[in-house]
Order: structure tokens, then C-alpha cells, then sequence
């Protein structure tokens, strides 16, 4: 608690108020110094170049008062935003979350309200003159202007006489109340309840007896219906390993798309290429090992954000490397082929010989071993076959990716442009078990032996699989409905590079050539890493006892992960309401790890020092981590308010003129309208529209005969406008 002066200018300090940041720390003091019948003076009291608390303020923006409580507030729930101090005050005295900006009705602008960024709603209440109006408004514009603005609502108080306040509003609610103090506890419930009553009676029109002919002073202004689209942290030059910030900086740029499809493109396909080649224990001395195979997904609107073209640029170096080993292949096999001829030479003479031996009437038994030897060096030389390495397919069925993966132990990419197919088919009776195949390969440790009549047994000792392609949003959300409704198998936890970033905005023409030098690097450090024999770079690796060299974090490194690991199932995983989201935490424990290992393997094939991982990996995997989670968010919120998207769907309906004035339900049954049929919440985004000003409904007359009517919905005609 700050102490303030208690005379300042004369006059005697009558309250203060002190002004907290975020956790609680006193940021500065406002104090009113007021004597009896004198003007008052407002005087805000806070540090100035290092000094102690000295009269005004240097900060701009300037603070909120409030800020504390507005940090420990649920963002879906409602903010109150009022003139001055003493107002805020109060409601804070009787369980609301307020808050107020520095200086009166003057200084809205002189705010800073980025703290405001992602609240759901927030309702101003101004004071009853002029002055009030105008801060109202500043407000609010401040408050459009967050890149996540909350919902606005400017609420007048009643029955206040020009230039009242939340204060005098309470005060007639409150006997014996001094209006700076806190308010009895008693009250708190039921004038909370009258304070919601107000809000309500201006959210929706006044019911008047002809609606559809309502002006706009009975209308209140329509709340703004937009989807609940969490906001995501956005990809940042220092999430891009530094090897490659230059190509798909130069990437995003060219293409004017975000840069979170190229990026994490080439993180999947990186992580594809290390594969099952080696792994990481992310304990100091436990046994628990980690594949860094990742599945990744792009999500965007098709033709708006070029996610397939943004994946398909990066996917350019790994297509360069899959042909330049397609090259290999073939020069092995002509040299396979003329070695495949001598030994059919050696075995014709090793006949010929045999032969003249079988006709001696004593057969030499030296001479018989000699030739039995030559004869099977021969057939095994004339049985060795070039294998030609992969790196990507399009396939995915059991038996050829059984095939391919015994030729490929390190693993292959899976590459769709468009995943709903996949996911479609995997829906499917008959597409169970190769569902089942890749939620196994995902791990990246498995084995499979495919036994067929025809072909025989296909033993793959290793099944690693990685995953990436695009994803529409709307095609989406099935498959979040239905693990939202129980029939998650976690498959959709298991994208866990799936991004669906903001949509470009200011888009400009760009026709500049490709850096083809910082894309050549990237594929440089690529085709080291599929050539790279871990153990000589610092991986552990015991012949007898491992499956693979394996990789631990250096000390510092293993601190950060400890902490991360602890942070996660002590904090994030127990606080979590989205039962989704907390199957996808499940899967971060192996994500981290995963992130950290490839950002160090690239260090190292770019010229970095072999040995452990490193704390800078770890730390960048821990941003990764927190960006990835973001998105998450995002994906996972279009499985939670269905009625909301139908609310958003149903505005834009009514916007373009779709429906007539007053309409029906019957009349958007008629429209068959996608999103809005059969099924659809529609009653509850009838009742989202309600609340926020859009509609009023009007029920029907009573019939003495007859099927009852249906209610009938009038438009606000500002909407129409």
C-alpha cells in the first residue's frame, strides 16, 4: 500500500487508490484531496525518473487501475470499464471485475488497453453527461483497435440526474453507504443481479407494438457476432533454426503466405529424414527413449493462405535429395547387373568343372569343397540387389508401406495435399486397420511382419512414419465433433505441428526470383543429415544392448527440459477444462524432446560441435512448444461452440437480405442453407443474436384452433443498413 501525502495544495486527502501491475506490485497512488465545499483535486502520485513517489506520470500508455483483478479474471467472463477511480472502486467492492484509465474523461487515449486483448465482453458504463459520452466512445475505439477485440456494450444507468455515476447509481441501491468504502457483502449478490437486469433491458430492443417499425432510438446498437476464434502466437524469426530463416523468410515473402506452412513443413520434413535413425532419452538416466518423427498439418482456407503451395516448396529439397539417391540406385544396379553377370559366368564354369570331377571314377573331396565354396560365394554374389532409399510417398497401404519400410528403416514421409481423404478413408470399416498401422508408426519404434500367400512373409523391423498435408477448416471440424463426443482415438492429438494461422492481410504484388543460394544450404544440411552416421557426432550407442545411438541433454539443457516436463503435468495438464486439449498435452511429453533433438542434429550437420543436446535447442523447443500450443487452442475451439459458428453463419444471412422481416424458423428451414439445416443449433444461435441486438423475438398470438404458430423474429434495422 503506497502511503500518499495527507495534504496536498491544502486540501486534506479524503481517499486513494492504489494502482497494481499485473502480480499485485504497486505500480502508483491516486489521491482526492478535497476540503469541505472546495473543488477537488485528483492527484495521481507514481515514481518519475527513479524518484519515490512524487505528484504525476511519466508512463505512456499509462496503466489501467484494475490490473491485477483483470489478470486473475476468466476471459469469458464480463469487464467493466468506468470514469474514474471511485467507480471502479465500487463495483470491485461487490465482486465485479473493473477497471478505469488515468486522468477522467480527457485521457481514454492516453491508455493502455492491450490488456484487454482476447476478453470476450466488456461493458461500459459512462458517466451521464456529455464528457461521459465522449470517453465512452474513445473507449471503444481504443478497444476495436486490439488485434483480438472483445465484444462492446455501452450500457446507460438509469434514473441518474445529469453527470451521475456508477457511485451515485449504487448509492441508491445502498443505505448509509460513504461511497469510497466497501460495500456490505450482503448486498453484493443482489445488486449484481440489478446491474445484470439493466444490461439485459438495453442488450435487445424494447419490445413496441409494431417492432418491425422500431426507430432507432428504440433499437440498441447490434453487438458485434464474430466466430470465437482464439487468437495464436505467430511465427517468428526466432522459432525459424537459423540455417533457414533466409529461405523461408525469402519463401513466405515471394509467396505473400504466413510463414507457419513452409516452416513447419520443413520441420516435419526434417524430423522424417532423422527418423527412427536415432533417438533421444530425455531423462538423464531412464530408459525412456524418443523417436523425433513428427506429423504436421497446414490449415487454411483453399486459395486464400497457398498452404499447398507453401508446403510444396519446402517439400522441393526433400523431392532434390529423394532424386539425387534415385540416381545412386541406378548406378548400383548397373554395377549390380555386370556382377550379377560374372557370377552367372563363375557358376557356368563352377558346372563345367563339377562336371569333369563327377566323371573321375574317385571324386576328390578337397576339390568338391573348393567348388561348393566357390559356388556359393557366386550365388551370393548374384543374389545382392541394390535397395534404392526413399525419403517420401504417396502410398499407404499395410502391404506396400510394409515393403517400403523394410528397404527404409529410418522411415518415410507421407505426404497427401489434401489429408481429409486420408482421414476419410480411415473412418471407414475397411480403413481400421490402416488407421491402426499409423497411429503404430507415429511412435517410430514398432516392427510388422506382412504375411501373404502370394508375396510370402515382409518383415519390417522398423515402422516409422511422418506425416504432412492440408487440412480446410470446415472439413475439420467432423472429425473434432466426433473425438469431441467420445470417439477419440488420438489421432488428431497426434498432428501435433498442425498450424492454422492468421489469414494475410495488406497483401502486395511480389515478383522477385527465388534465393536459390539459402535454399541450396538447406538442402546441403538435409542430405547431411540422411548420410549422417549419429554415433560419430555425439550420440551414445552400445551395439549390444541399443537399437539405435541415442542422444541425452547436455546439463543445462536437461534443467530446461525438467522444468518444462514439471510445468506441464503439475500445471498445464491438471488446470485444463478441454478434455482435448489435455490429450494433446499427453502427447507433448514426446514433442519437446522430439524438437530439441532435431534443432540440434540441423546445428550439427550446418558445422556445430557433436555431444549432447543443447540448452539453446531445448529452450527453442520450449517456444515451440508454446506456439504450437496456441494453435492447438485454435483447432480445438471449433469443436466447442457449434451454436456460435451458426450464429456467425446466420448473421451473414440476414446481413445480405437472405431472410425477410420479420422471418420464422420455418424460413431458414426453407433456405436450406449449409450449416444451418437439419441438425444445426440454430435455436441457440437464434438466441446468440437475441443477446446481442441483432433480432427481437415476438411471440406468436394465441389460436383457439389449430397447429400453434411460430414465434416471428424482427430485424434490427441497423443491421439492415
Amino acid at each position: 500500500m503506497i502511503e500518499l501525502p495527507k495534504i496536498y495544495n491544502q486540501k486534506p486527502l479524503v481517499f486513494g487508490w492504489t494502482y497494481h501491475d499485473a502480480n499485485s506490485q504497486p505500480l502508483g497512488a491516486v489521491g482526492r484531496y478535497q476540503a469541505k465545499g472546495a473543488k477537488k483535486d485528483v492527484v495521481p502520485f507514481f515514481r518519475r525518473r527513479g524518484a519515490d513517489w512524487v505528484p504525476g506520470i511519466d508512463a505512456d500508455p499509462r496503466p489501467l487501475f484494475g490490473l491485477d483483478r483483470l489478470a486473475a479474471h476468466d476471459k469469458t467472463k464480463a469487464v467493466f470499464i468506468v470514469e474514474g477511480e471511485p467507480c471502479a472502486a465500487a463495483l470491485q467492492s461487490i465482486g465485479l471485475c473493473a477497471v478505469t484509465s488515468l486522468g477522467g474523461s480527457q485521457a481514454a487515449k492516453k491508455a493502455d488497453w492491450t490488456p484487454l486483448n482476447g476478453f470476450g465482453a466488456v461493458y461500459i458504463l459512462p458517466d451521464i453527461d456529455e464528457p461521459g459520452e465522449k470517453y465512452a466512445a474513445e473507449v471503444a475505439e481504443c478497444l476495436a483497435a486490439l488485434p483480438q477485440p472483445p465484444k462492446v456494450k455501452t450500457v446507460c444507468l438509469p434514473n441518474l440526474e445529469k453527470g451521475g455515476d456508477v457511485v451515485d447509481w449504487l448509492e441508491g441501491w445502498v443505505t448509509g453507504w460513504d461511497r469510497f468504502g466497501p460495500i456490505d457483502s450482503g448486498l453484493h449478490e443482489s445488486l449484481q443481479a440489478k446491474l445484470r437486469e439493466v444490461i439485459a433491458s438495453q442488450a435487445a430492443p424494447t419490445a413496441a407494438s409494431n417492432p418491425s417499425a422500431a426507430t432507432r432510438g428504440t433499437w440498441a446498437n447490434p453487438g458485434e457476432i464474430r466466430p470465437k476464434i482464439p487468437a495464436v502466437l505467430p511465427m517468428t524469426p526466432e522459432l525459424i533454426p537459423a540455417p533457414f530463416r533466409d529461405w523461408l523468410a525469402d519463401v513466405s515473402h515471394r509467396m505473400q503466405t504466413p510463414a507457419d506452412f513452409p516452416v513447419t513443413s520443413t520441420i516435419v520434413i526434417f524430423s522424417s529424414v532423422i527418423g527412427a535413425g536415432c533417438g533421444i532419452r530425455p531423462k538423464q538416466r531412464d530408459g525412456w527413449e524418443v523417436i523425433p518423427n513428427l506429423w504436421g498439418a497446414c490449415i487454411g482456407r483453399p486459395s486464400v493462405c497457398l498452404k499447398s503451395p507453401s508446403m510444396k516448396e519446402a517439400l522441393g529439397i526433400l523431392d532434390r535429395l529423394q532424386f539425387v539417391y534415385g540416381e545412386m540406385f541406378e548406378r548400383e544396379k548397373r554395377s549390380a547387373d555386370f556382377e550379377g553377370m560374372v557370377a552367372g559366368a563363375v557358376q557356368k564354369d563352377l558346372k563345367s568343372r563339377l562336371d569333369k570331377e563327377a566323371k573321375k571314377s574317385t571324386m576328390d573331396g578337397r576339390e568338391l569343397d573348393l567348388l561348393r565354396a566357390e559356388y556359393l560365394e557366386a550365388l551370393e554374389a548374384s543374389e545382392q540387389q541394390p535397395t534404392r532409399r526413399l525419403f517420401k510417398t504417396n502410398e499407404t497401404t499395410i502391404q506396400s508401406m510394409t515393403s517400403l519400410q523394410a528397404q527404409n528403416p529410418r522411415g518415410l514421409l507421407v505426404f497427401r495435399d489434401e489429408l481429409t481423404g486420408l482421414l476419410v478413408k480411415w473412418d471407414q470399416e475397411n480403413g481400421a486397420d490402416e488407421r491402426a498401422y499409423f497411429l503404430e508408426g507415429w511412435n517410430g519404434n514398432g516392427t510388422y511382419t506382412d504375411v501373404k500367400i502370394a508375396r510370402g512373409v515382409t518383415e519390417a523391423k522398423q515402422i516409422c512414419i511422418s506425416l504432412l498435408g492440408g487440412i480446410q477448416p470446415d472439413k475439420l471440424k467432423a472429425y473434432l465433433h466426433q473425438a469431441q463426443s467420445g470417439g477419440n482415438d488420438g489421432m488428431i492429438q497426434r498432428l501435433q505441428l498442425a498450424v492454422w494461422p492468421d489469414e494475410p492481410k495488406n497483401w502486395q504484388l511480389i515478383d522477385t526470383a527465388p534465393n536459390k543460394e539459402h535454399k541450396h544450404r538447406a538442402f546441403v544440411i538435409l542430405q547431411k543429415l540422411a548420410e549422417m552416421d549419429f554415433a560419430e557426432h555425439g550420440a551414445n550407442f552400445d551395439r549390444d544392448h541399443d537399437d539405435r545411438p541415442y542422444y541425452r541433454f547436455d546439463e543445462a539443457g536437461q534443467a530446461v527440459f525438467f522444468e518444462w516436463l514439471t510445468e506441464l503435468q503439475t500445471g498445464k495438464i491438471p488446470t485444463e477444462e478441454n478434455p482435448l486439449m489435455v490429450e494433446h498435452f499427453g502427447k507433448f511429453r514426446s514433442l519437446m524432446p522430439s524438437l530439441a533433438l532435431i534443432f540440434h542434429l540441423i546445428d550439427i550437420a550446418n558445422g556445430a560441435p557433436g555431444g549432447p543436446v543443447t540448452e539453446a535447442a531445448a529452450r527453442l523447443a520450449v517456444a515451440w512448444c508454446d506456439y504450437l500450443e496456441s494453435h492447438a487452442r485454435r483447432i480445438y475451439a471449433m469443436a466447442e461452440s457449434p451454436e456460435q459458428e451458426a450464429a456467425v453463419k446466420l448473421a451473414s444471412k440476414i446481413k445480405a437480405g437472405g431472410l425477410p422481416n420479420p422471418f420464422t424458423t420455418r424460413d431458414i428451414d426453407r433456405k436450406g442453407w449449409h450449416g444451418l439445416g437439419k441438425g444445426a443449433p440454430v435455436k441457440e444461435a437464434l438466441e446468440i443474436l437475441a443477446y446481442e441486438g441483432w433480432i427481437l423475438e415476438q411471440p406468436p398470438e394465441p389460436q383457439a384452433v389449430g397447429r400453434r404458430p411460430l414465434p416471428s423474429f424482427h430485424i434490427n434495422p441497423l443491421v439492415l443498413r
